[in-house]
């Protein structure tokens, strides 16, 4: 009897376990344009880190994930270049349509993320349709003004939007995929403005992966902007001759100091070089310098670029990513200006305003 009891107990304790299990099960049932061949693949990646967490192969225009979740959380599903939804994995069926990416269905959380992309949507082409009706009877100043106050408008009706969605999931997944959108579309994101936004949300939203990429990117930007002293860094084997080298060998030593982060396949960042030897033919000696920073980059490649090309001035080679992240660099070629002291007097200097703001210093 003891043993029986015993059985019986294991089998209802399996059977608890299964239903706990089956309520966190989630299914996305997936259907792709014809086009699509059997075998491609689609990709979910987890938004908070980026990682390709599952895959699955399309077969006869159609495709499913099943698993266990616990918590809800923000995935793209993606297939090939051109095919990309936003969804937020929860339990429970999600059906969608690669062809339309806000054709999600099944899921609450989803379906107000589409709900949130409507309504921003429609404000969107509101404007456009009131520029388009009234501008054309303008003259240029008063289109302009028209313009400045429709996209005014505009901006404060998506903030409106989105800190409604925001109060009613100040702290899930849904309402840091929200937050996270928003930051990412203001014009002239601020630390202080984010700080400020901060404050509509909690913990779970500012934990975000893309969230706090964010937060650290404001905070370099805030630490490196104009009138703040440079940051420093050493490359352990910098040097072309393979010794170490650090920022600090060049900037704060008296001298106006030039800083081009660069690599070798970014051809913009070549494109800038003629305007960086005119500027170094012109000014260098004991007043100015020029220090090209070889980012993301193999070092044989960038010396190669340095020989063909003739880069006559220092360069810091193999600093990978370490000077983007210390200066908040989203993209290159990225050229910063140094004062005596090193003190960042300017950045993102390009073409002619490369020139002239190097002329106006040395005329000092």
């Amino acid at each position: 009897m003891k043993k029986t009891g015993f059985a019986v107990m294991i089998i209802s304790m399996t059977l608890l376990v299964a239903c706990d299990s089956a309520k966190n099960n989630f299914v996305i049932s997936g259907t792709v344009p014809q086009e699509i061949k059997n075998g491609e693949i689609v990709y979910m990646t987890d938004y908070d880190s980026g990682l390709i967490i599952d895959s699955v192969a399309v077969s006869r225009g159609k495709f499913i994930f099943k698993g266990i979740i616990d918590n809800a959380k923000a995935v793209t599903l993606s297939l090939g270049y051109d095919l990309q939804a936003d969804v937020i994995l929860d339990k429970g069926t999600l059906s969608i349509d690669m062809s339309d990416p806000y054709s999600a269905k099944g899921n609450p959380l989803t379906e107000k993320l589409n709900e949130f992309y409507y309504q921003c949507y429609d404000a969107i082409v509101l404007a456009k349709n009131t520029l388009s009706e009234i501008g054309e009877s303008l003259s240029e100043d008063e289109g302009s003004q028209l313009e400045e106050a429709v996209f005014d408008n505009l901006f404060l009706e998506i903030d409106e939007i989105t800190k409604g969605y925001l109060k009613e999931h100040p702290d899930d997944a849904l309402g840091a995929m929200i937050f996270f959108i928003w930051m990412q579309n203001q014009m002239n994101l601020t630390a202080e403005w984010f700080a400020e936004a901060s404050q509509l949300v909690g913990e779970s939203v500012l934990d975000f992966g893309p969230v706090k990429q964010m937060a650290d990117y404001l905070d370099m930007m805030g630490k490196t902007a104009v009138g703040k002293p440079f940051v420093d860094f050493t490359v352990e084997y910098g040097n072309r001759d393979g010794s170490a080298v650090s920022l600090s060998d060049y900037v704060g030593k008296g001298k106006y100091v030039l800083v081009d982060f660069w690599a070798s396949w970014c051809m913009p960042c070549r494109m800038e070089a003629p305007v960086l030897t005119e500027v170094y033919e012109k000014y260098k000696g004991d007043r100015f310098e020029i220090v090209g920073v070889a980012v993301m980059d193999r070092r044989i490649e960038s010396t190669k670029v340095i020989d063909e090309d003739g880069y006559a001035w220092p360069q810091i080679l193999d600093a990978q990513a370490l000077p983007l992240e210390l200066y908040g660099i989203q993209g290159i070629p990225h050229i910063i200006l140094f004062g005596p002291d090193g003190t960042i007097l300017a950045r993102n200097l390009r073409g002619d305003m490369l020139k002239d703001k190097i002329a106006e210093v040395m005329k000092r």
